[in-house]
């Protein structure tokens, strides 16, 4: 009897084991894949910040910013000068009769950098731009700007890139998985099931890069575009 009932008790063991690596084998690939989609749009909602800065940042000076540090200073203090129409007129007045009469008339002002880039795109908020300069999950990596021009009949067109690797896209992913504040059971749970899973090499061949913009042509589209 009490044969029988070690082999009862390791065959349960066993089994047990069985269905903890047949759940490895399917939670695995899919917590990677989660885990890069979620850093991907991460990375890409900040790229999209970057380039709506970009876009202001060379109506102001004609060319792009070529250091991140220089863009998240434009986007803190920077102003850009619009034209605005000022004052009032009746109704029953065109635009054109009131500028006619002086009633009303076109005045430059400065605004702040910041909310031309909110008017640019209302899917950005000013959180949106708080952060923007880091690569997510980073120690606080900044984004590389690489710039350049391309020759065109009549002048130099500004050009720039931003490539973020697989590796920054997936920086600290053990950690962030489980961080150093995780209750006793989400530790052991994510030990059994995604310890080490950052350096799967067959997962991560399934991915790959994001960039945005281009040095050899005058596109500021990104990659997942």
């Amino acid at each position: 009897m009490k044969t029988r009932a070690l082999i009862s008790t390791l065959l349960v063991i066993l089994v047990v084991i069985l269905a903890v690596f047949a759940a490895r084998s399917i939670m695995r690939p899919e917590k990677f894949r989660q885990t890069y989609e979620d850093r991907k749009t991460l990375n890409v909602n900040n790229l999209k910040t970057i380039r709506c800065a970009q876009t202001i940042y060379k109506n102001v000076f004609k060319v792009y910013a070529s250091d991140i540090d220089s863009l998240v200073d434009f986007v803190n203090n920077g102003h850009v000068e619009v034209e605005k129409t000022v004052g009032n007129f009746p109704d029953t007045m065109s635009q054109e009769q009131a500028f006619k009469l002086g009633l009303i008339k076109k005045q430059v002002v400065k605004i702040p950098a910041i909310e031309k880039m909110l008017e640019l795109d209302p899917n950005l908020t000013r959180e949106n731009f708080k952060n923007f300069q880091y690569i997510p999950f980073s120690d606080k990596e900044k984004y590389e700007i690489q710039t350049g021009s391309i020759a065109s009949k009549t002048y130099e067109i500004p050009v720039y890139r931003i490539d973020v690797s697989l590796d920054q896209i997936l920086v600290n992913m053990d950690r962030s998985i489980t961080p150093e504040n995780a209750g006793v059971f989400s530790k052991f749970w994510n030990k059994i099931f995604y310890n080490n899973l950052a350096e799967e090499d067959q997962y991560k061949s399934q991915y790959g890069d994001i960039y945005m913009g281009s040095l050899t042509e005058a596109s500021t589209a990104g990659s997942w575009e």
